[in-house]
């Protein structure tokens, strides 16, 4: 039986660029979603079944996929042979050896997941109140915090708890490199 084709299609450096699309793409609709039926509107849209199910589709399924994408897609990268794009056509233009998404190890990946589990914490537990104490001052800092802090805490948490379980999975791989065993797993008897 041969593959589907969007599994041979979806390589490391496509899976990471569909994971930052979907990630932005899940940050801005529901951040402008919330804020321009917030604001303007009549507050019972924010109650409506349409509202809500935009918010729970792109906050709970669209962002997350978004996440896990790009981590996986380390966890691939490692995986995957040297060569990850195959031709396909021979009027295609070959892809160069992508440089995205980079190659980390599986200490790098869990320092960032913890750096970026903390910042997350916080900023979870701080961003309103400094939307609130800043909000007279007409500095960057209002800008920043005001415009990237509520995305920056949906964001920087899942992406530190996703990043701290893809490193469990690059250990892995790195243990059977290591060991001399095939990266691929039992595929070579096929």
């Amino acid at each position: 039986m041969s593959e589907p084709t969007l599994v041979r299609a979806l390589t490391p450096v496509r899976g990471f660029w569909i994971g930052v699309v979907l990630t932005v793409l899940g940050l801005v609709t529901v951040r402008l979603l919330y804020s321009t039926l917030y604001g303007p509107l009549n507050l019972g849209w924010l109650s409506s079944d349409l509202v809500q199910f935009a918010g729970v589709l792109f906050q709970g399924v669209v962002l997350p996929l978004g996440m896990a994408l790009m981590v996986a897609s380390l966890a691939v990268r490692a995986l995957a042979d040297t060569s990850v794009v195959t031709r396909s056509d021979r009027h295609e233009d070959p892809e160069d050896t992508p440089t995205w998404p980079l190659r980390l190890t599986a200490r790098t990946a869990l320092v960032l997941g913890l750096v970026f589990a903390a910042i997350g914490v916080i900023f979870q537990m701080n961003v309103s109140t400094w939307t609130q104490t800043i909000q007279g001052d007409s500095t960057f800092l209002r800008d920043f915090v005001v415009y990237f802090g509520g995305p920056l805490s949906d964001l920087v948490l899942p992406l530190g708890v996703l990043l701290i379980a893809g490193a469990w999975i690059l250990r892995t791989i790195e243990e059977r490199q290591e060991a001399g065993a095939p990266a691929r797993g039992g595929d070579q008897a096929r």
